[in-house]
């Protein structure tokens, strides 16, 4: 429940509404006008020294920004909207040198334009938000529309005018229908009255996106358990389009990078508060959008208004209200408190030209999670660890029981936008974000004690400016910069040698949770509109450099594979892989890109999409980077008869990558002459174990070649090729029907092979993976009206792939193609369903009114998911077929990759708030709470993957080892004003 967002436009004499999209009561109560609060301020501000001096500080600021980013992203993403259309008199005719003004609603910014001898206009380059556009000609009656523009979208508006003795008479109409005319791909628009009402498990705005038709939860991921801190050795986006790797989406803030370079996942946390709407899309075929191969999560901050907005919120959970975790099957229910204090406040600084947006958001979680030691084998586990042969080892006893763990997340953002002139559009925004995850950071996919998990500590600046230019009322150059760096640390529980047994346990310090690294991101993207009759022509280029300054010494303490209990009861591991030399590394990359695109309306009811796009990415000495890397890009949306219910589309592209940094650190590390790998097997395991009573060797053993890394040859660019083709229907105003077909193939994928075949390993990192995936999706979306607003999708899908990750290796390192099967990213059904809606009370006249009264002002939001089996591999529990391979991806018993499945997910989100006015319109009071799985469904996250081990099926196959959460309850308090 939001307030009602209106202000008064002097251009059109009167206090406007704000549109069907505003947040909050817009429909149910009146507006009220707003004078601004600062009024007087503003009125002292605005002498000419006052304004020069303003000038003056701008003016070095963007000088500044301009110098620090000469060298600086690869693909870009719109943050803006467009607004085109006809005018036509009342015999249908088109009508030339009709003035078009378009007014941004929130912050009073013009926009002004004339028709052309085809009556038709184009306004490109508009901050999203609520407009009223005003078409005047004199001897014609005015003509205001209402309409709301979203991220990336092109709205089409027929205007009609008649004759009127009177010029200055006008007439008001409606808000544009729903249906997207222009658009040749589909996607889903998510604004702040979605995602602010609904229920949102750690307050994090990705959680969203797997309410989008086509996007499906990345398998074994779960990086949004944390909005701000890291959870896992190396995550990724926490979702996957078109059966892609999560790796591979574009993320993007306010129209630049916010991809973590060296993992896929997302960098700088931005609080829901300050999210004004993102959009999801598994395709889009501007040929702007590069530097990524799978789907597109573009998202803009919310910018300050001429109506003075805030809140302050508190979450709070205790594990009284909470259902018992199926991980832990402990006698007590395991401790789990979080509080989450917060404030927001965003308005004018002086009136219709300087506004600021800012939020802060803090979290403290302390709980207890489970430590996975088996019951049946602890003694005799810990009684081999008590040896004097094992001194060593990094743990003395495994543990089973509950262990104390913590997170704590700050999260800080402010936004300031400056008019200048009627020219430039200024804004500046820096964020930050802090997180820090005490003892439960996942390391391992078998079953993990205590000692295997780790901590970790993230912290997050961006300096994000944009300065759009309207140069001309058909000419607009959109101008952005970024600075950032991201700091991950990540430190083991333990420290010493892994120790594992597939399918029973692993305890010791964990690869990959032994690490640190900083990246610095430095962009900048220009791009260029054209307004060219029926013609929208954009150009640009953009340029990324990235810095990875790191340490990650994820083999370096060595790891011991044990087939069996019984061989760890013995001292006798089968594979035993330790790193040596220097793991600090040191690289920069640097994607460029460079695009033209034409959007046409050739006829009504017909766009065309056509464009070029080329990108090229600067690699580190050693590797080759490709160059052929042309992108063409073609889209068609055609609405039969220009005004029928129906618009037709399709889309085709190709979609160049990068590649993950952690990826291309294995050669950097271990190119033989930094450092190298051994890998050893039976015996020489037994001796190593032996050498290191049980811990990290010193020193390489004797007389074994080492293992190195080293890139292909022909290091060709990863990249897709994508159609879409789809019809969507207009159900009314406010809801549209929309089916749609997508066909994406993924090429040149990375992994990792050992080319040699046999030991010792000399492991290639070469693009030789590729997917395949066929899905249609069904969605049904209404925009808020009435105080009601809904998405619900249905995707059906089918995904394969011979790699699903850079590190997991093949079967047989000569014969690839055996391994072509179902992807772990395959889901072949999904069902999601999202909604916000306010009780109909006053309509309600059957009820008594002490009732009505009761329900007035309550919110409702429901999120329904709803998922089948996940694949799951079937893997032996050691390197039977000594290719070298870790993780481990050997097979037993001539089985297929991914031949078994996971059970299916199915989760009920809740959210109930009350409202009580404090102040009418002016201030509210509200309360609830929040319910997660409310059915209580046990959802698995990750499963044991170890089928057999010394040619026995073992029975903890397909284990939970990591569940989503339980039955949670979270209480909600809120003042908005």
């Amino acid at each position: 429940m939001s307030l009602p967002n209106t202000v008064g436009i002097a251009q059109f004499g009167r206090a406007s509404d704000c549109g069907s999209e505003c947040r909050g009561f817009e429909s149910h109560y009146p507006p009220h006008r707003q004078a601004g609060n600062l009024g007087s301020i503003a009125k002292a501000a605005d002498g000419k020294d006052g304004r020069k001096k303003s000038y003056i500080i701008l003016a070095q600021l963007y000088f500044v920004l301009l110098f620090c980013g000469v060298a600086l992203q690869a693909q870009s993403t719109a943050v803006t909207g467009t607004i085109q259309g006809i005018v036509l008199d009342s015999s249908g005719a088109p009508m030339p040198n009709v003035q078009v003004t378009a007014v941004h609603v929130d912050s009073g910014a013009v926009r002004q334009t004339s028709t052309g001898d085809s009556g038709q206009f184009r306004l490109t380059g508009l901050a999203i938000g609520n407009y009223e556009l005003r078409a005047e000609r004199e001897g014609f009656g005015t003509v205001v529309t209402r309409l709301q523009v979203s991220v990336g979208q092109t709205v089409v508006q027929r205007v009609e005018m008649a004759p009127a003795a009177v010029s200055q008479s006008m007439e008001v109409k409606e808000q544009s229908e729903a249906l997207d005319v222009a658009a040749t791909t589909s996607g889903a628009t998510l604004g702040s009255e979605r995602i602010e009402e609904a229920p949102a498990q750690n307050r994090n705005y990705l959680n969203f996106v797997l309410v989008a038709p086509g996007a499906a939860p990345s398998s074994g991921s779960n990086p949004q358990r944390s909005s701000a801190g890291v959870r896992s050795a190396a995550p990724d986006s926490g979702f996957s389009f078109g059966g892609m790797r999560p790796r591979n989406n574009s993320l993007s803030i306010d129209g630049v990078d916010n991809r973590d370079e060296t993992t896929g996942a997302n960098r700088v946390a931005i609080g829901l508060e300050m999210v004004e709407e993102f959009r999801v899309a598994g395709t889009a075929v501007g040929a702007e959008l590069g530097g990524a191969s799978g789907g597109i999560v573009n998202v803009v901050t919310r910018s300050g208004t001429n109506i003075w907005h805030g809140d302050w919120t508190f979450f709070g959970q205790n594990e009284a209200a909470n259902a018992r975790n199926p991980e832990a099957p402990a006698p007590n229910k395991p401790r789990f408190r979080r509080y989450q204090p917060g404030s927001s406040i965003n308005g004018p600084i002086r009136r219709d030209q300087t506004f600021f947006s800012t939020a802060f958001e803090q979290e403290w979680e302390s709980s207890e999670e489970w430590s996975e030691g088996p019951a049946a084998a602890q003694p005799a586990i810990n009684a081999v660890l008590a040896r004097p042969e094992l001194a060593n080892a990094a743990v003395d006893s495994i543990r089973r029981g509950l262990f104390r763990a913590s997170s704590a997340q700050s999260e800080f953002s402010v936004k300031l936008n400056h008019q200048l002139h009627s020219i430039h559009a200024l804004s500046v925004r820096y964020a930050l974000s802090h997180g820090r995850v005490s003892n439960d950071v996942q390391g391992t996919e078998n079953f993990s004690d205590r000692s295997s998990r780790g901590s970790s500590l993230t912290t997050d600046h961006s300096l994000v400016a944009g300065l759009i230019s309207v140069l001309s009322p058909r000419l607009v150059n959109d101008l952005r910069f970024q600075a950032a760096r991201r700091d991950v640390d990540l430190t083991p529980n333990s420290r010493g040698a892994m120790m594992e047994i597939p399918g029973v346990v692993a305890f010791g310090q964990a690869y990959g949770l032994n690490g640190r690294r900083s990246e610095d991101h430095n962009e900048m993207v220009e791009g260029l509109n054209l307004a060219a009759g029926q013609h929208h022509l954009s150009f640009g280029a953009s340029a990324h450099l990235v810095r990875l300054d790191a340490r990650l010494a994820d083999r370096f303490a060595g790891i011991f594979v044990f087939p069996t209990l019984a061989d760890f009861l013995a001292e006798r591991p089968d594979v035993f892989v330790q790193a040596f030399g220097n793991p600090a590394t040191e690289a920069r990359v640097a994607p460029l890109g460079a695009w033209a695109q034409d959007r046409w309306q050739p006829l009504a009811g017909l766009s065309l999409e056509a464009g070029l796009r080329y990108d090229y990415e600067i690699l580190p000495r050693g590797f080759s980077s490709p160059s052929r890397n042309f992108a063409p890009r073609f889209g068609i949306a055609y609405r039969p008869g220009g005004k029928g219910p129906l618009v037709f589309r399709a889309g085709f592209g190709l979609f160049y990558d990068r590649y993950p940094l952690a990826y291309l650190n294995n050669v950097l590390q271990k190119d033989g002459i930094h450092g190298f790998e051994q890998y050893l097997v039976g015996d020489m395991a037994v001796a190593a174990l032996a050498a290191g009573r049980g811990g990290s060797l010193s020193s390489p053993m004797p007389n074994t070649a080492p293992g190195i890394y080293k890139p292909s040859p022909d290091f060709s660019a990863t990249y897709s090729r994508k159609f879409v083709g789809g019809v969507e229907r207009s159900l009314g105003q406010n809801t549209s029907l929309t089916a749609e077909y997508a066909s994406v193939a993924g090429f040149h994928l990375p992994r990792i092979r050992n080319i040699a075949a046999t030991l010792p390993p000399l492991y290639q990192l070469e693009q030789t993976a590729r997917s395949s995936y066929q899905g249609v999706s069904v969605s049904i979306n209404r925009r808020m009206s009435r105080e009601l607003t809904f998405l619900a999708a249905y995707n059906l899908g089918r995904t394969w792939d011979d790699s699903s990750d850079y590190d997991e290796q093949p079967l047989d390192p000569r014969n690839l193609r055996q391994d072509w099967a179902r992807s772990r990213q395959h889901q072949a059904h999904r069902i999601s369903a999202s909604a916000v809606f306010e009780l109909p009370a006053e309509e309600a006249a059957f009820l008594p009114k002490w009732v009505a009264n009761e329900l007035e002002n309550v919110v409702m939001a429901p999120i329904f998911t709803a998922g089948s089996g996940r694949p799951v591999n079937a893997l032996d529990s050691t390197d039977v077929f000594r290719t070298g391979a870790y993780p481990i991806s050997a097979r037993p018993f001539g089985l297929p990759r991914n031949p078994f499945f996971g059970p299916g997910t199915v989760s009920l989100d809740m959210r109930i708030m009350k409202g009580v006015w404090l102040k009418k319109n002016r201030m509210i009071l509200q309360t609830g709470v929040e319910a997660f799985n409310l059915a209580n469904h046990t959802n698995a996250l990750r499963v044991s993957p170890y089928y057999a081990a010394a040619g026995q099926i073992l029975g903890s196959y397909r284990g939970i080892t990591e569940a989503l959460n339980a039955r949670q309850l979270q209480f909600v308090f809120q003042i908005e004003y």
